[in-house]
């Protein structure tokens, strides 16, 4: 099946199964490129990852340090694991396709510090509860087409976050050009600060900051758990 057969599929009663199967579809196909359509050859994947790595948290760095535990929530095959297996003792990657995982797992071997978790597609069960520090999520939420699936991973996060852990995850706020109306697997559900403010009553969120990011259509969101 094409990318353009499977953004024209209806959809799925079983949210998770319809991205599990599109998802370990594009790994299968071309992990790289579906991680980074636009540095996805050579050395500019892991560069790439470098940066990424260093953009999303580094104006966090005062609150950061090594021995932290940080989860990253749609790893795929590990373009920014790597680097954050630098920056602190403990990461963990969860992602929902079977191919992106199996190849995580062969990508990280060299990281003994590094754990890859095959994730159901909603929450972050069989990870334990009141663990992790830090939590990030990068270009993921955009590709979810349901809110209730999102909702859903920032509720499980508020579970395996310390008090005073910290939630950092992009959101897509408006749609993209050319983008049908009906959300996909690629083109994922808008976010609202409405929405951010209802996952903030639902639990005991502190809304740290809500703001755009370079993409217009874009914002990110850090969250903070008492």
């Amino acid at each position: 099946m094409t990318e353009e057969q499977r953004r024209q599929q209806a959809p799925r009663a079983d949210v998770a199964a319809w991205m599990r199967a599109d998802w370990d579809a594009r790994g299968q196909e071309n992990s790289k490129y579906y991680i980074n359509t636009r540095e996805y050859e050579g050395f500019d994947f892991a560069l790439s990852g470098c940066r990424d790595a260093f953009e999303t948290i580094g104006h966090l760095h005062k609150e950061l340090c090594h021995d932290m535990r940080f989860l990253e929530i749609g790893c795929g095959i590990g373009r920014m694991l790597q680097f954050f297996s630098v920056m602190f003792a403990d990461v963990h990657g969860i992602d929902i396709a079977p191919s992106m995982v199996a190849q995580a797992r062969e990508y990280l071997r060299r990281f003994p510090n590094v754990t890859v978790h095959q994730g159901d597609g909603h929450t972050l069960a069989g990870l334990p509860t009141a663990h992790f520090d830090v939590v990030l999520s990068f270009q993921v939420f955009q590709h979810i087409p349901d809110l209730k699936v999102v909702t859903d991973y920032v509720r499980d996060t508020f579970r395996v976050l310390r008090p005073r852990g910290l939630f950092k995850f992009l959101v897509k706020q408006k749609p993209w050009t050319g983008q049908a109306a009906r959300a996909d697997t690629w083109n994922g559900v808008d976010i609202t600060r409405a929405d951010v403010d209802r996952w903030a009553a639902l639990d005991p969120w502190v809304v740290r900051s809500v703001a755009d990011s370079d993409d217009p259509t874009k914002a990110w969101v850090v969250l903070q758990k008492p």
